[in-house]
């Protein structure tokens, strides 16, 4: 993705840790006008400030709006239409989408109906933002970019329901679009400290930059090389 090609994003969850913490303002570093979607207003606000305050190192006269905030719940499909909608009539165009909104498994799933809520925020809506994405770049074409987790990859006994929306994608849409998973990212949601939010970074603009790695999964394990998945390893 040239930085010329790239002018406009539409970034879900994006008002707080991979969001806003990295690739909103990464995005913004590169002059590209963003558009923010997530339930926070004081922090997706502060987002809106974190792009302009990037495009007024890069441009003489920014352009305005260099961002636009709007509060949407991603699971209900008439408030996303209404936001792709939105960022349309600001922008005029739509060159990447990151779907990057997202809920943990708080509770065991037969203790608790939390379950759907899971599904309904990292499956269903995953599905509605990517199809309603696609219909928007028809005509110029785009770059779809989906986050994932260390749980895409493989079982993870305590998550399952988790593990399994975030395996969903690795399975099927790794063969129509752009992806990246990270192992355990370091984020201001979780702070968990595994793995720099720099890699994630380079791993995402390596994604996006190739046009011939459309369509494949970079994993960011803790300690080890990013590689891309699935890892053969060859013996020498």
């Amino acid at each position: 993705m040239a930085k010329a090609a790239c002018q406009a994003a539409f970034i879900t969850g994006a008002a707080g840790g991979i969001g806003m913490g990295a690739l909103a303002v990464a995005l913004a570093s590169r002059g590209v006008q963003v558009t923010i979607l997530d339930l926070k207003v004081a922090q997706g606000e502060e987002t809106v400030r974190l792009v302009e305050e990037q495009h007024e190192k890069i441009f003489y006269k920014p352009r305005s709006p260099s961002a636009i905030f709007i509060r949407c719940n991603v699971t209900k499909s008439d408030e996303l239409a209404a936001a792709f909608s939105r960022h349309q009539e600001m922008f005029g165009r739509l060159d990447v989408c990151i779907n990057n909104a997202g809920i943990g498994e708080g509770k065991p799933f037969f203790n608790s109906e939390d379950w759907r809520r899971v599904i309904d925020f990292n499956l269903v809506a995953l599905i509605d933002g990517t199809a309603k994405a696609i219909q928007a770049m028809k005509e110029k074409g785009g770059f779809i970019l989906i986050l994932g987790y260390g749980a895409s990859l493989g079982p993870v006994p305590y998550m399952p329901v988790y593990a399994a929306t975030k395996g969903w994608w690795v399975v099927r849409v790794c063969y129509t679009v752009r992806g990246n998973t990270a192992h355990l990212m370091d984020s201001p949601r979780d702070n968990l400290g595994f793995v720099k939010m720099e890699r994630v970074l380079a791993a995402a603009f390596y994604l996006l930059d190739d046009e011939s790695m459309s369509g494949e999964c970079i994993r960011i394990p803790v300690n080890k090389p990013t590689q891309i998945w699935p890892y053969v390893e060859t013996k020498a």
